[in-house]
């Protein structure tokens, strides 16, 4: 009994030590080399034959050569530099002094900063250019069609800047010297000889900026026999061929402003209408005579040049006759004026 119950628990043990030994020597990683070597069997005692070391035969392994990484093709443009921020500062600190005339010393800015490099890409300089409708003076947008009078943008159209002219095609015309005139230059301090443009943005987003634009009012002349319009800038009808006279009326009308009728009329077939006829030397303006048609016939002499008047001379164009004032403003303005004390100032 004691035999048996001493080789009891010894035979567990024995198993769990084959089992974990085994283990090991699966899990064990085995060097290459042996993998691929085969050791000869030791001959056993009594044996006659035996059989000789096999030795296998390896190949060798060709190395592939590295991939050469082909060079980046660098971006075309400009290409970033490495600036100093001192650097930078010192630059914007010459700017600013030459363009205002002062001095500004950079090492303010630049003491609160690091020092450290940064990258910067030099650029040229651009410029935005703007084009502008001849006819209506409306700013063109990305399109090539005015967005206020649809007008096709053409060469008439000013373009801001103005174009630069190349050098070389300039022909140098040398000075001539004029006695007695002296070289005069353009004053274009205040801008004289650029129209200034007064604009407002549009409170639509998107739209052109608005323009301030002189207020015009449309004229409109009606044919004394047919009652039809005249075209614009027409001095004949289309529907009945009459030239346009005295008598078609005008909307709006300015009888006080052209009382023997408007530029480009002819003269009324009303015979009790008088006509102003102009001296074809002096261009003097003759006194009205009665209408040629009524059959009165008057002899007048110029007034300028004392010439006769024939049947040279053409009937005086329509002008503007400014109104005279009125006595009675005129009156009060020199009644204030009269009251109107103005006391020395003291020196």
């Amino acid at each position: 009994m004691s035999s048996s119950a001493q080789s009891g628990p010894d035979a567990p043990t024995e198993k769990k030590k084959g089992l974990l030994s085994r283990m090991k020597t699966v899990l064990k990683k085995v060097d290459g080399s042996k993998r691929l070597s085969f050791s000869s069997k030791v001959p056993v005692a009594g044996s006659s034959t035996t059989k000789p070391a096999l030795t296998p035969v390896i190949a060798p392994v060709e190395e592939k050569p590295a991939p050469v990484e082909a060079p980046k093709a660098l971006p075309e443009g400009p290409q970033p530099k490495k600036v100093i921020r001192s650097d930078i500062d010192a630059e914007r600190a010459r700017k600013l002094g030459e363009r205002f005339r002062v001095t500004i010393d950079p090492q303010q800015f630049s003491s609160k900063r690091i020092e450290k490099e940064v990258y910067r890409i030099e650029k040229p300089i651009r410029m935005r250019i703007h084009r502008q409708c001849h006819k209506c003076n409306t700013i063109f947008g990305g399109n090539k069609i005015c967005a206020s009078c649809d007008h096709v943008r053409c060469k008439n159209c000013p373009r801001s800047p103005a174009k630069k002219t190349d050098k070389k095609d300039k022909k140098v015309v040398a000075p001539v010297d004029v006695p007695g005139v002296l070289d005069l230059e353009a004053d274009t301090y205040w801008g004289l000889q650029q129209e200034t443009v007064l604009t407002r943005p549009n409170p639509k987003p998107g739209r052109q900026p608005l323009v301030r634009k002189k207020p015009m009012q449309r004229v409109r002349r009606t044919c004394c026999e047919c009652s039809s319009l005249f075209l614009a800038n027409a001095k004949t009808c289309t529907g009945c061929s009459h030239s346009r006279c005295v008598d078609c009326p005008r909307d709006p009308a300015k009888k006080k402003q052209y009382p023997d009728g408007y530029p480009g009329d002819a003269p009324s077939k009303d015979t009790s209408i008088p006509v102003k006829y102009c001296c074809h030397k002096c261009n003097k303006v003759y006194a009205p005579v009665p209408h040629p048609a009524s059959g009165e016939e008057v002899k007048q002499d110029c007034v300028r040049c004392g010439h006769e008047r024939c049947p040279t001379c053409p009937i005086a164009p329509r002008l503007k006759v400014e109104p005279e004032p009125d006595p009675e403003i005129v009156k009060k303005v020199e009644a204030k004026l009269a009251a109107l004390t103005v006391s020395p100032t003291p020196a």
